[in-house]
């Protein structure tokens, strides 16, 4: 038997023995706990296993019956030094893309303002840098913003989640 026939008959055979699971569900063990109080691996736990819900739609978070007391304040202390520090984040990340970019621009116009930047091989090289720089700009205002604000996302789509116990 192949490998792709086993990875579909394996596939098969759990989606059978876990029925009843539901794809918007983010489950809760007793080890994500300590002292009554959820513990760092479990707020990791819980953000990971809610970032494959889409955001339209709704998170359903199952705590154990014995710690549902405090819970939603726990976790909104946890996701607010989080978000504070997404946005820090943010903030630093833009800073660092501005000064890439003014870095990039003021290299591309040395040639313009100074004759000894006008020699060809010494040009093609600052044209070179001042491209890296640029992109690099470019790459954290883009690619580094989106993924902190997908994770801004998961984080307040935890926090609108409906709790339940069991």
């Amino acid at each position: 038997m192949n490998r792709n026939k086993q990875f579909k008959n394996l596939e098969k055979n759990l989606k059978e023995k876990f029925i009843n699971i539901k794809e918007n569900e983010v489950v809760l063990r007793e080890e994500d706990f300590k002292d009554g109080k959820l513990t760092r691996t479990g707020y990791i736990s819980l953000k990971l296993q809610s970032d494959y819900i889409a955001v339209n739609e709704d998170v359903e978070i199952k705590v154990p019956k014995a710690y549902i007391k405090g819970f939603k304040e726990q976790l909104e202390l946890m996701a607010t030094k989080e978000l504070l520090r997404i946005k820090s984040d943010m903030k630093d990340t833009n800073i660092i893309a501005l000064i890439l970019f003014i870095s990039g621009i003021a290299l591309l116009s040395l040639p313009a303002i100074f004759s000894i930047f006008r020699t060809t091989i010494i040009n093609e090289i600052i044209l070179i840098v001042s491209w890296v720089f640029t992109w690099a700009a470019v790459e954290k205002k883009f690619f580094t913003m989106h993924s902190l604000k997908s994770k801004r996302q998961n984080i307040l789509h935890i926090l609108i989640s409906q709790i339940l116990t069991y």
